[in-house]
């Protein structure tokens, strides 16, 4: 009987154990659900991890000004979040919980009709120095999506070269419950919060270069570096 046991309990540990090691686990840079359904490897699950660390850098607190509002926001990392059931489908990604205040300092609150102080990760966006893809960074991007019921709010992030402010510009705003309204303290097409660190500043990635001054404007890059030239940038 007992070895009876043992040999059911050995197969279902290697059912197990092949159903985990199925999984396919990619990086997280430049990847979303949408690029990952038709991959023929998905059916067993896939895994976005940031096997290069790249979200490290932004997490921590964060305040900054915006119309008069004063914002503070506090960033964490979430690994291994689930974003669809079947197939199965994992990332890494970061949080942003964010507190809004106005010029007498009293705290304006997330309402139902405002939107969710927290915004969720969606997107990273990473370009490297051609050709090489595993390269210097010249440019990275991340995205965080605030949403209440059917409406989504969008803000691009970007670091300065020295990680100590972090642009959050206005990328898109999807409504579709028809009411069109958004928070006055919310940026909208070319606005922008700008947030200054507060937490102590993470160790500087070996291959991390600043993003450039380009699609999202930020105001801590430059020109991107010349090809062929490991970068411009100290």
């Amino acid at each position: 009987m007992n070895r009876y046991v043992l040999c059911l309990l050995l197969v279902l540990g290697l059912a197990v154990q092949e159903r985990v090691f199925a999984q396919k686990v990619i990086s997280l840079e430049n990847m979303t659900l949408y690029h990952v359904l038709d991959r023929p490897d998905a059916s067993q699950g896939i895994y976005m991890e940031d096997t290069g660390h790249r979200l490290d850098k932004y997490t921590g607190t964060w305040e900054g000004t915006f119309k008069e509002y004063k914002i503070k926001a506090t960033i964490s990392q979430q690994k291994k979040y689930q974003v669809q059931d079947n197939p199965p489908v994992f990332q890494d990604r970061l949080l942003m919980q964010v507190r809004v205040f106005d010029r007498l300092g009293k705290a304006v609150p997330f309402i139902s009709k405002v939107m969710e102080g927290e915004g969720g990760g969606d997107d990273l966006q990473v370009k490297r120095l051609a050709p090489n893809s595993m390269g210097a960074i010249v440019e990275e991007s991340y995205k965080f999506q605030f949403t209440y019921g059917y409406t989504g709010y969008f803000l691009q992030g970007t670091l300065s070269n020295d990680m100590k402010s972090l642009t959050l510009a206005h990328a898109a705003v999807i409504i579709l419950d028809g009411s069109g309204w958004l928070p006055e303290f919310m940026p909208r097409a070319k606005e922008a919060w700008i947030l200054h660190r507060t937490s102590r500043v993470p160790p500087r990635p070996a291959n991390w270069n600043p993003p450039y001054r380009g699609e999202y404007n930020n105001p801590g890059g430059g020109p991107p570096p010349k090809p062929g030239r490991p970068s411009q940038r100290p």
